[in-house]
């Protein structure tokens, strides 16, 4: 009997240590799941805030790029509207009352519709091909306008009017000289290939 009694202790004591271990397991398994949970809503938080960061990235990105494709578009428009048809410096030294000038006057200094087309088809090879040396500049001849001076009263005011009203010999004495040739050069070249449509 005394073995039954032991037996029965021993039996209620591992029932009771059994319980114990149950209640303990359940405790630790609810501060475990509250921990998840913790770390799940951890997790599931930086997530939202990740996506919100790259959200805000990639809108200031767009931004960005928008503002770079409209500065890009309104430097395009003004490097199209500042390719004047000859220098900047040229155009500030024209005479104002060459800007607009009258047929009658283009018809005296012999600029003629033929001879803007014959000028329209000159180009950059025939005055770099041209059979001419360059002579040496004389140091007293200044350029006070956007034609050389050392040129006849007629032939400075036939330059003039060419250059403001045919732009494809603007554009080539502007590509030409001074990198190529030399102004005096230019002209004497120019007045040469248009002697037959020309007479002063």
């Amino acid at each position: 009997m005394d073995f039954w009694q032991r037996a029965r202790a021993f039996a209620e004591e591992a029932a009771k240590k059994s319980q114990e271990l149950t209640k303990e397991a359940a405790k630790k398994s609810q501060e475990l799941t509250r921990g998840a949970s913790k770390i799940s809503d951890i997790v599931s938080e930086t997530a939202k805030r990740s996506k919100e960061i790259a959200a805000e990235a990639t809108k200031k990105a767009d931004q960005i790029k928008v503002e770079a494709l409209k500065r890009a578009d309104q430097i395009k428009t003004l490097a199209e509207g500042i390719s004047p048809q000859f220098p900047v410096s040229a155009i500030s030294l024209i005479d104002s009352s060459y800007a607009d000038p009258s047929s009658s006057d283009l018809e005296k200094f012999g600029v003629t519709d033929e001879l803007r087309e014959f000028v329209k088809g000159i180009t950059l090879s025939t005055f770099q091909d041209f059979p001419m040396e360059d002579k040496p500049e004389t140091a007293d001849v200044p350029t006070v306008s956007n034609v050389r001076q050392d040129l006849t009263e007629w032939q400075a005011r036939h330059a003039t009017l060419v250059l403001s009203t045919v732009k494809e010999i603007s554009r080539l004495r502007y590509d030409l000289c001074p990198r190529l040739m030399k102004e005096k050069k230019f002209w004497r070249i120019y007045f040469i290939l248009v002697n037959s449509q020309v007479a002063p």
